[in-house]
């Protein structure tokens, strides 16, 4: 059995502690699931059940061979490591590995303990010389869908180098469902309408828009590269994602990696899904709209963005930096100045979106009430591309 033993991790080694280490890496081993856990007895069952009966798309069973899953519970105050102590006596073929360790307050949140996780997934490949294992995160409070492992390995397979994965809830019954499913339903348009204007030939439609803990996938490598996870105490995954675009990683938001997960308002973080729905009941008592970006700052962006990235590949001429200025209101002196100062895209792209809340994009284009936009971006879509039928 693996050494559960409570280890006390000193404030300054939050996210230095060798974890994991007695359990003999499988050279079988394609992919590393991380767990983090606090106070989840209600939900750590599931999870690990829907772990455990992963499958093919044939419907096989998944080889425990090829995948273990790495729990790091932190700071519990209730029996979740005992259930999956118990879940590990009663599979011991499948590869459940557990820590239960209890973190200074200061340190004691989800950026530590996510990042301690993937650094202790990633330090598991380099024992077999791995550099192309993937390290896969999900919640506690969360279900993967059958297929999610192989559903994720097949876009990594496709030659990507992070798979997000939709995230499923159902607020149901509740005052926040009706600003959730606008939200949603923004930001799906949003992420279509990209699609259409900027492509990317590794992520195009139909996919998502949420690439967070509960459903991300990412290879050693480019976690390495990203300067990997970042250790915040909350929107850990968000300032993930960010750090990878950063180095231009190949991401694709498939809607075949699918995760169900809780909808309930009182979170382990101090900001998540669970504050945001929270925070969306009470807008709607209050009758306050979310406010988000117009239609038209979405357009300028995302077609200068286009623009850039051409540009900054040398397919297409410099000449055209006059007309992202005059959609992005900057320079084009300044443009032309940051060409040739970054070696990625993304890196670049981030000092011009910098730059555009620096000198008052929200004063150009001030955020609306999400019920207006919507309509007006189905109306781009439709212009865009006719007719609208997917």
């Amino acid at each position: 059995m693996p050494d559960t033993l409570t280890r006390h991790a000193r404030p300054c080694e939050a996210d230095e502690q060798i974890l994991f280490q007695s359990q003999a890496v499988n050279p079988a081993l394609r992919i590393c699931v991380i767990l983090p856990v606090r106070d989840e007895e209600d939900n750590i069952l599931k999870a690990l059940e829907a772990l455990r009966l992963q499958t093919d798309a044939d419907g096989n069973l998944f080889a425990y061979s090829n995948y273990e899953v790495l729990m790091l519970a932190n700071n519990c105050t209730d029996q979740s490591v005992s259930i999956a102590r118990n879940y590990q006596i009663r599979f011991p073929d499948f590869n459940l590995h557990i820590e239960n360790i209890i973190l200074p307050a200061a340190t004691a949140h989800i950026g530590t303990v996510r990042r301690m996780l993937m650094d202790a997934a990633y330090d598991r490949f380099s024992m077999i010389n791995r550099p192309d294992g993937v390290i896969a995160s999900t919640d506690s409070d969360s279900q993967v869908h059958a297929s999610w492992l192989y559903q994720t390995l097949s876009e990594i397979e496709k030659g990507n180098d992070v798979v997000g994965g939709r995230i499923l809830t159902k607020p149901e019954k509740t005052i926040s469902r009706l600003y959730y499913l606008r939200d949603i339903t923004y930001k799906h348009l949003v992420s279509r309408l990209e699609d259409l204007i900027d492509p990317q030939s590794n992520d195009r439609w139909p996919r998502h828009f949420q690439c967070f803990g509960a459903s991300f996938a990412v290879t050693c490598r480019i976690y390495d590269l990203s300067g990997r996870l970042p250790v915040v105490p909350f929107l850990e995954d968000m300032a993930f994602h960010k750090s990878l675009t950063m180095v231009d990683a190949k991401i694709r938001l498939s809607p075949l990696v699918r995760v169900n997960t809780s909808s309930r308002i009182q979170g382990r973080v101090d900001f998540g899904l669970s504050i945001q729905l929270k925070q969306w009941g009470e807008m709607n008592l209050a009758n306050h709209a979310i406010m988000v970006e117009p239609a038209g700052s979405v357009i300028a962006r995302f077609t200068a963005k286009k623009l850039l990235r051409r540009i900054w590949a040398q397919a297409e001429s410099e000449n055209s930096l006059a007309t992202v200025a005059d959609l992005l209101h900057l320079s084009e002196d300044w443009l032309q100045s940051q060409l040739g100062e970054h070696i990625y895209f993304g890196t670049f792209w981030d000092v011009v979106e910098n730059q555009l809340q620096m000198q008052g994009w929200l004063q150009i284009w001030p955020k609306q009430d999400i019920c207006n936009v919507i309509p007006a971006l189905k109306s781009e879509i439709y212009r865009i591309r006719l007719p609208l039928s997917d």
